[in-house]
């Protein structure tokens, strides 16, 4: 959801005191029933001993355990449907493993199943250290999201403007986007916001951090702040080198000398390059019909017409994942190369 800088920021701090982590054997993961409601029945080491604990089950983490299991997904959302108890007996019978996994509990629920080897990067950590920087670097806050799966922050310059043709701004900024749940690398790449319509698009990656660290020992996982200060110490300097750098007006102005090359470069066929780029990009039938609207009413027809058409469509988007991919997808039509456009536009 969408959400003031503020709202984020009380959540980050009510999820930090509620959340939970535990490393366990998964041959102690249960998966049980309760209500028609598939969970999962493990000891939590609590005071001198064990505490068996059930915890529910998030849509995410059900993708994870059909991952681990090798049960299909298709299979295993059936079974969802009323055939929790068989279910249950599917993931019991194909999670016995040696392995340890990193459950990650929210609110009563596994948010995620992960390995033990899986290197914890919060986005209150994240956040934190990311504000000071943009402070210095007199940025403001555009957009905060924070969904199931992902948080996304976007900062942005207002004061450094540039045209990509008369009459059409842009300034710099960029978006952090992490994953506590395993859908994804720690990024930090630059953004770009178009003024005379408030689209943005997403550029190439400054930081792509896969979450991959030491193994951990079994039990609650509980770091001192300044334990994870010290493990993550050179990703947060790393993070505030990129920031100072992504917000220098030389790198914007090298991003926008590419944009400018494609307001040049006219699309003579744009019913098939919106057939090319669906195609390539996996989009559905209604992104499709979105886009070549946005492409037609936009009057613009050219590779950076295509791409702000790309960027409108995700404007429109509910979904912040998809909406974070489509501006992704529309920053890399904005400066792809000829011989790259000639095969998606004809």
């Amino acid at each position: 959801m969408r959400q003031s800088i503020t709202d984020l920021a009380m959540e980050l701090e009510r999820q930090k005191t509620t959340r939970m982590d535990v490393v366990v054997d998964s041959r102690e993961i249960t998966a049980v029933t309760h209500d028609n409601e598939l969970q999962l029945e493990f000891p939590v080491p609590l005071g001198s001993g064990d505490m068996v604990t059930t915890f529910g089950i998030t849509p995410w983490t059900h993708g994870q355990i059909s991952g681990k299991t090798g049960i299909p997904k298709k299979y295993y959302d059936r079974l969802m449907d009323g055939h929790q108890g068989l279910l249950a007996d599917n993931i019991n019978e194909w999670m016995l493993e040696k392995e340890q996994r990193l459950v990650r509990i929210l609110d009563g629920n596994v948010r995620a199943f992960l390995s033990d080897r899986y290197r914890i990067l919060d986005n209150h950590d994240l956040l934190y250290q990311s504000l000071d920087a943009f402070k210095e670097a007199g940025a403001q806050i555009h957009q905060a999201n924070l969904t199931e799966t992902n948080m996304y922050v976007k900062a942005i310059i207002p004061h450094t403007v540039e045209e990509i043709r008369e009459g059409d701004s842009v300034v710099p900024g960029l978006i952090l986007r992490n994953s506590e749940v395993g859908a994804g690398a720690f990024k930090v790449e630059p953004f770009m916001l178009r003024l005379v319509c408030a689209n943005g698009m997403i550029g190439e990656s400054s930081i792509d951090k896969i979450h991959l660290g030491g193994k951990k020992e079994a039990g609650i996982v509980e770091w001192s702040d300044e334990t994870k200060q010290a493990e993550n110490s050179t990703i947060w300097l790393k993070v505030r080198d990129t920031i100072e750098s992504t917000f220098n007006p030389e790198t914007f102005s090298k991003w926008v000398d590419q944009v400018r090359r494609g307001a040049d470069i006219p699309i003579e066929y744009p019913v098939i390059a919106i057939d090319n780029v669906v195609e390539q990009y996996n989009m559905t039938a209604d992104i499709k019909g979105e886009l070549l609207n946005h492409f037609m009413k936009g009057a613009d027809v050219t590779q950076w017409g295509l791409a702000n058409a790309v960027t409108r469509t995700a404007r429109d988007l509910e979904d912040v994942n998809m909406q974070v991919e489509l501006e992704s997808i529309g920053g890399k039509l904005a400066i792809i190369g000829e011989r790259e456009l000639m095969k998606m536009i004809v």
